[in-house]
């Protein structure tokens, strides 16, 4: 059963709520469409970021409320935190969609066998079956068909990747243990999961989710920013959207930057010394936050703890 405080969410972003920009329905997915152009011209079905392990040890067991960006990092660090509940934010359309048929089979499939089949060769028809029927609500079946036929090779592909390196590391994760799938299933299946098509770097939904969040008396416990902020200098909308998200006493913000010679530095920080920094106006980016010194660049497949400004 949701706990009170997620009714009151569901409440919040329900489409009386008076904001005409919102669109919300039978699976939790609510529409923006104040956001820019996609990431590289690109939609990123599956992550590349393949050391999401870097970050177990930091969020295990924490609970609370996730904010996360992209497709699939969400699910796995909810899973390992034991999170309340989860809200998913994209840029690209496709995602928030790919966020529907992610909620069709996690609420269908019991166990993770059964979860892992709908992403085969061998299960696609039982995959378009559950998504015609996610469909029905919108009338929008052919698109959900379109986006699954085209990610599901990535995603099978990311899935065994990860299984490989989370063995590699003796690490339990979403898809080997069956207490991780069952939390986040449930989750779905309890309406505990949002996904929302917004933009990071525009006015819109993401501070007026954050004014939502702070009305309720809620407070976000992990913000994962992927390598989002790569893309962009720190401008007044985004300082904004940052600082409107109530984060939690002793929350995290989680990302990743591009290191060398392959792969991404995992980075940590504490959420109360990412809204200082980001209301800083002499942070003009996140390789400030980060603190690189001039030559310096970073190491892939490492973790790094930022250290609160002084």
């Amino acid at each position: 059963m949701a706990p009170a405080w997620w009714l009151t969410l569901a409440l919040l972003t329900a489409p009386d709520a008076g904001l005409d920009h919102f669109r919300a329905d039978a699976h939790g997915t609510v529409g923006d469409t104040d956001t820019g152009p996609l990431t590289n011209g690109k939609h990123y079905y599956a992550s590349n970021e393949r050391d999401l392990h870097l970050f177990a040890d930091d969020v295990v067991d924490r609970g609370g409320l996730i904010v996360a960006v992209a497709a699939d990092p969400g699910y796995i660090l909810a899973a390992w935190a034991d999170a309340d509940a989860l809200i998913l934010v994209d840029l690209d359309p496709a995602i928030a969609d790919l966020h529907r048929i992610y909620a069709a089979f996690f609420r269908a499939a019991d166990d993770i066998a059964g979860f892992r089949h709908l992403w085969r060769s061998d299960g696609i028809a039982e995959a378009h079956e559950l998504i015609v029927s996610a469909g029905e609500a919108r009338g929008d079946a052919d698109t959900l068909l379109a986006i699954y036929d085209e990610a599901r090779p990535a995603i099978a592909r990311r899935f065994a990747d990860l299984e490989r390196r989370m063995a590699a590391d003796d690490r339990p994760w979403l898809l080997s243990d069956p207490e991780l799938y069952t939390r986040v299933a449930e989750m779905v299946r309890g309406g505990r999961v949002y996904s929302f098509r917004g933009d990071l770097t525009r006015a819109g939904i993401v501070s007026d989710l954050g004014r939502w969040l702070d009305d309720a008396e809620l407070d976000v416990s992990i913000l994962y920013l992927s390598n989002v902020e790569q893309y962009f200098m720190y401008k007044q909308d985004f300082r904004d959207n940052m600082l409107a998200v109530p984060l939690a006493d002793e929350s995290l913000v989680l990302r990743t930057l591009p290191g060398r010679p392959a792969g991404f530095e995992y980075i940590v920080q504490d959420g109360a010394d990412f809204q200082a920094r980001v209301a800083d106006p002499k942070v003009r980016s996140v390789y400030r936050v980060r603190g690189l010194k001039k030559g310096e660049h970073l190491v892939g497949r490492t973790r790094f703890v930022v250290a609160p400004a002084k």
